[in-house]
C-alpha cells in the first residue's frame, strides 16, 4: 500500500504553519509514535522555512512543493524550491568553534538529527530536501 499526498505554497512565511499542519494531518493518519510524528513535523517545517527563505527568497510568485509518500516501511518527504539550489557541502559546520554562536546555519544538522536520512539535491527546478523516517 503507497499513497502520496502532495501540496503546494506560495513563498510566504505562513506556508511554515500551513505545511507544519499538513504533517500533523497526514502523520495522524499514521501507526507513528508520538515523538516519530514531531520529529516529521519539526522538519517539514525547518525545510519549508529554509525553501521560502533561501531557496525562494520569499518570492510569492515561486512555490514550494511538499510531497510526502507512505509505505508499510517509511514516510518519505520532498520539500522542493524554485531557487537557485546550493551546494550542501559549502555549508559550514554549525558546531565548531568559530560557528558554535551564530544564529543560523543549523537547519541540515536539524533535519539530519530528526530523520533516519536526509538528502539534498540541486535540480533545475530548484532545490530538492528528500528526508525518510523510517515505520
Amino acid at each position: 500500500m503507497k499513497s502520496v499526498i502532495e501540496k503546494q505554497f506560495r513563498s510566504r512565511l505562513t506556508a511554515v504553519v500551513k505545511a507544519e499542519r499538513l504533517a500533523g494531518r497526514v502523520t495522524r493518519r499514521l501507526d507513528l509514535a508520538e515523538n516519530d510524528r514531531m520529529d516529521i513535523a519539526i522538519a517539514v517545517t525547518e525545510a519549508v522555512n529554509n525553501a521560502v527563505l533561501h531557496g525562494n527568497c520569499q518570492h510569492p510568485e515561486k512555490m514550494v512543493t511538499v510531497r510526502f509518500e507512505l509505505n508499510a516501511a517509511q514516510v518519505r518527504i520532498t520539500v522542493r524550491d524554485q531557487g537557485e539550489g546550493f551546494d550542501p557541502g559549502s555549508v559550514a559546520d554549525p558546531l565548531t568553534p568559530e560557528n558554535i554562536t551564530k544564529p543560523n546555519g543549523r537547519g541540515l544538522l536539524v533535519l539530519e538529527s530528526l530523520m533516519d536520512s536526509v538528502q539534498v539535491k540541486t535540480t533545475p527546478r530548484g532545490t530538492e530536501v528528500i528526508m525518510v523516517k523510517r515505520r
